[in-house]
């Protein structure tokens, strides 16, 4: 009876460690994480007719990942974060120099990843969607160059707000890869807007949307 007793005791306590293992396989693990660097924005459908030659700004991240499952050389994860950025885009106007429009964005990207972990590293390629709120910015150019409405560049015109008129809310899909070497990430991704962001105090026919290409390095902790 006793070792009856006994041997029903091991299994037991053998079945729950095991459940608490595959448990805790199966748990959310959060990895925070900050980032920063490169953006290059640009217009899908250029407010200028003049040569663009894209927007030089940067971009810098506060987040988290967040594995669908732990353990296992595959899988899944949510990708989520708070980003402040710049967009926008540049002109060449030729003789006459140049003209640029810097837009300041809130952003919050949340990405759904594939993920593959190799010895020492992994890799993460996915993509999302993205809202982003307009904060700031300006629009400048050369002495002599001016908008519709004589509107002169060399006066650092708010891009929101009633000097120019963009709309302050953008939304789009994200797409994006990133590599990460124990507590090192390298990562790429692209902003593409699907929301119209026409400046009301051009034409009125133009149809813009942001797009931004963004290269970064960071730190998970």
């Amino acid at each position: 009876m006793r070792q009856r007793i006994s041997i029903l005791i091991v299994v037991c306590l053998f079945l729950g460690v095991k459940g608490m293992a595959q448990r805790d396989s199966l748990a959310y693990r959060l990895t925070p994480f900050v980032k920063g660097g490169l953006s290059i924005g640009f217009f899908d459908n250029s407010i200028s007719n003049e040569s663009s030659v894209g927007h030089t700004g940067f971009h810098f991240d506060v987040g988290l990942q967040i594995p669908f499952q732990r353990g296992g050389q595959y899988g899944c994860c949510l990708v989520s974060s708070l980003r402040f950025i710049t967009k926008g885009e540049t002109w060449d106007n030729g003789e006459n120099g140049r003209a640029s429009v810097n837009m300041q964005y809130i952003e919050m990207p949340i990405d759904f990843a594939f993920r593959a972990v190799m010895k020492k590293s992994s890799l993460m390629a996915g993509g999302g969607f993205y809202l982003a709120y307009g904060i700031g910015g300006r629009m400048t150019g050369s002495d002599g160059l001016y908008i519709y409405r004589g509107y002169r560049l060399k006066d650092k015109l708010a891009v929101f707000g009633s000097q120019l008129g963009f709309l302050c809310w953008d939304a789009g899909v994200n797409l994006m890869t990133e590599y990460q070497i124990r507590h090192l990430c390298l990562s790429a991704d692209i902003d593409i807007g699907l929301t119209r962001i026409p400046p009301i105090r051009f034409d009125g026919h133009n149809k813009s949307s942001n797009v931004a290409i963004s290269l970064g390095i960071g730190y998970l902790f």
